[in-house]
Order: C-alpha cells, then sequence, then structure tokens
C-alpha cells in the first residue's frame, strides 16, 4: 500500500526515473539474505531466494521513499544508477530535441 501511495505522489508532482540498483543475495543457514550495497543499512532475509527478493524490492522502495521524502540526494555510484531508456520512437518528418533545466541544488542531485 505504501508504495502505491508514493507513487501515486511522485507521479503526480513530477516525472519519474528508472534506477538500477544492485542486490547481493547469499545463501545463509536455512534462507538467504540479500542487500543493496548503495543502500546504507538494507540488509532483509527471506526463507527462500525469492522471498528475499521480494522483501530486498519492497525495502529499496522504502528506503528511496525516505531519500525523497528527506530531499536526500541518491547515492549515485557503481551499485545505484540511473537506467537510461532507450529513446522514444519519433514520427517520421518530427525532431527529437534535448532541453536544459535547472535543479535546486548541486548538493541534490547525487553527482560529486
Amino acid at each position: 500500500m505504501f508504495r502505491k501511495l508514493f507513487r501515486r505522489r511522485t507521479q503526480e508532482a513530477m516525472p519519474s526515473l528508472l534506477l538500477k540498483v544492485s542486490i547481493v543475495v547469499e545463501p545463509d543457514g536455512e534462507g538467504y539474505y540479500a542487500y543493496a550495497p548503495a543502500l546504507a543499512g538494507l540488509h532483509v532475509y527471506g526463507d527462500t531466494e525469492a522471498e528475499a527478493l521480494d522483501y530486498v524490492r519492497e525495502a529499496v522502495d522504502v528506503y528511496l521513499a525516505s531519500l525523497a521524502r528527506h530531499h536526500d540526494p541518491l547515492p549515485i555510484g557503481p551499485d545505484l544508477s540511473i537506467d537510461h531508456a532507450p529513446l522514444p520512437e519519433v514520427p517520421a518528418g518530427a525532431s527529437l530535441r534535448d532541453i536544459r533545466v535547472s535543479w535546486p541544488t548541486p548538493q541534490m542531485s547525487g553527482v560529486n
């Protein structure tokens, strides 16, 4: 439910980015341990690999929602990056343009 509410609010307010987040899942005793190296403190445990992946996906959503809510930058790096989606199809006779827009502060960009 939290995921749906957060997505609805953010989609209404701004366009979204697709992010790639590296996840490590490893056997741990009778279950599986999963974590996201880019997101400090994000660790989950599941009875099965699928359960650990479900839990880590939800934990990533909550973690990123907290970053956004507190206006903290994304920890962009080798384990978390913006997924540059393919360019949209452009109809014959049309052109594709890039525009420049401002961002509130360099510190909020996540880029050093």
